[in-house]
């Protein structure tokens, strides 16, 4: 039996969050940004708790000793607070790390406006769904 398809109702929402990139550089690719790392996320301190996980990390990254104390002085005691502020005025941050050969890498956050689409009643949906297909 066919049935007519049935009309569903979209919820469009504007919301805030942050972008969250980690681009690299390097001289093999005539340092065009290569993405590593992309996402939006809800709110700031998810942002810059994201940025401080990998800098505390980033020490597998083939750095420097004088870049491995820079970054971890920024995750663990003053440049996030600083970025945190930025991001709760609406400003973006950004850190950077310079690598071995030439090479480094950037975090950045920035405050955007995104439009997210839901059922609005998903329920109704998934139950419309499933009488549909009872004989």
């Amino acid at each position: 039996m066919r049935t007519s398809p049935r009309p569903t109702s979209v919820e469009a929402r504007v919301e805030r969050g942050f972008r969250f990139e980690v681009l690299r550089h390097s001289p093999a690719t005539g340092f065009i940004p290569e993405p590593v790392d992309l996402r939006v996320l809800p709110g700031p301190r998810e942002a810059i708790r994201a940025i401080r996980v990998q800098l505390r990390a980033s020490h597998v990254l083939g750095l420097t000793p004088r870049e491995t104390a820079r970054a971890l002085y920024w995750a663990d005691q003053g440049g996030w607070v600083q970025a945190l502020g930025a991001l709760h005025r609406g400003e973006p941050c950004g850190f950077t790390l310079l690598l071995r050969k030439g090479r480094h890498i950037e975090w950045h956050v920035r405050p955007l406006l995104h439009l997210t689409l839901t059922h609005s009643t998903p329920l109704q949906c998934a139950k419309q769904s499933i009488s549909s297909r009872t004989p």
